[in-house]
């Protein structure tokens, strides 16, 4: 891959090499790939809380006054997921000032931007958040970035504000067809897609030959590497997700064997518990460079916008979660129009493929990879963020589990990572 045109920082050799490194477990993966495509979007049958709410029936085309931008807005994300420069470039920490994508939207709409990297895992941010949205008070965010699965949670009972359509032209117009009609809000009334992405295992080449250790090519070998050197994720549906691939059972959340087989994945993970697996959020990145952490399970592109050198992801023989985190407006957000107006501003292609040039998630956007090629050519091809046909065939969605379901989850769970 070219090293990037000089445009925000002139030294960036360094992480060109390590995301051209952090990807290549999924390059080689790709000629093995042969098996059918599952369904990626959550089938009908899913069971959603409840249906979301009716849109408001749009008022008729009147010349009435566009509404001025408000700020600052309040935007919670999480680490490692935006585009960075200078000495964040490298740390993958945002600081303020550090994102081109942000001072320019500060530059362009007039308003202050107040962008925290609030996000470790779902539950623990529903968690903070959901007294206000019961309440009905505004929760102190204007833009949140949330997973499927609680994206449809807080849309289904009424907690996002409905986006305009008008004023986020780019996000209709340029929202890849493969995200377009999820069952939870089918015509993009309250949400739109950050990123996708990926989850399967990571590893640093480096560590594990020094402990004369093979790399993992699948769950199981990575299940075999001693215990006290792994992770998995916090995030309970992408580890017992990929805990249901490696056992060999379905990953189909409306599966009449599933709560059996969620157990079955509990029974299998415990005994690496109790030889000291550890559950991560991003965390894991720093266990990494610390070398704390030798072999883990890993969103994809963190690796490579993150990682250190020999970081590598891989895509699991047995498949890999997909899932997407969205854009939702939080119900009582002080300055939603401003909210729209960032929505609309990184669906510009140009402003995506500045963003996926860093952070190397699956883009929703259409023409980021024509606008990539001009920033870094050789970016549009790579598999972290336009994967292709053989990597999808391997896509695997446990977003949308049924109230039993999850209820099982959350309790299995609880017993393994003891809160």
């Amino acid at each position: 891959m070219a090293t990037e045109p000089q445009r925000f920082n002139p030294d960036l050799t360094r992480r060109r090499f390590l995301q051209g490194t952090a990807f290549a477990g999924v390059a080689a993966f790709l000629a093995a790939c042969t098996s059918g495509a599952p369904e990626s979007n959550p089938p009908a049958s899913i069971s959603i809380p409840t249906p979301p709410p009716a849109t408001p029936t749009p008022a008729p085309a009147s010349p009435t006054p566009v509404p001025s931008p408000t700020g600052p807005l309040k935007f919670a994300n999480w680490p490692a997921y935006i585009d960075l420069t200078g000495k964040a470039y490298d740390t993958g920490e945002y600081t303020k000032g550090s994102s081109p994508t942000i001072e320019q939207f500060k530059k362009a709409i007039g308003v202050d931007v107040d962008y925290v990297e609030a996000i470790e895992d779902n539950k623990t941010f529903y968690a903070k958040i959901q007294p206000q949205l019961q309440a009905g008070t505004p929760t102190g965010w204007d833009l949140i970035v949330i997973t499927d699965w609680l994206a449809a949670k807080v849309i289904s009972k009424g907690w996002a504000e409905a986006i305009d359509h008008g004023n986020v032209p780019n996000a209709v117009n340029n929202l890849q067809d493969s995200l377009k009609n999820q069952v939870w809000d089918k015509n993009n009334d309250f949400h739109f897609p950050w990123q996708s992405g990926m989850t399967g295992i990571g590893f640093n080449t480096k560590v594990l030959a020094s402990a004369k250790i093979a790399e993992p090519k699948s769950l199981k070998d990575l299940y075999a590497i001693q215990s006290s050197k792994v992770s998995f994720l916090t995030e309970s549906r992408d580890t017992f997700g990929l805990g249901l691939l490696k056992l060999g059972k379905s990953a189909d959340p409306s599966s009449p064997t599933i709560l059996d087989d969620l157990q079955a994945v509990h029974d299998d993970i415990k005994p690496l518990v109790e030889k000291g697996l550890i559950f991560a959020d991003n965390s894991y990145l720093k266990n990494f460079a610390a070398k704390k952490t030798w072999a883990a399970m890993v969103w994809s592109g963190d690796l490579a916008s993150s990682g250190t050198e020999g970081d590598t992801f891989k895509v699991p023989e047995e498949g890999v979660m997909i899932w997407t985190d969205n854009m939702v407006i939080p119900k009582g957000a002080v300055n939603k129009y401003t909210a729209e107006l960032m929505i609309n501003f990184v669906y510009d292609p140009k402003i995506a493929a500045q963003i996926e040039d860093y952070v190397y998630y699956v883009c929703p956007v259409k023409g980021a990879d024509v606008e990539i090629k001009k920033l870094d050519p050789g970016a549009e091809s790579n598999p972290l963020i336009f994967p292709t046909a053989d990597i999808v065939a391997k896509y695997h969605n446990f977003q949308f589990l049924t109230d039993d379901a999850e209820a099982k989850l959350d309790e299995l769970y609880l017993d393994l990572t003891g809160g």
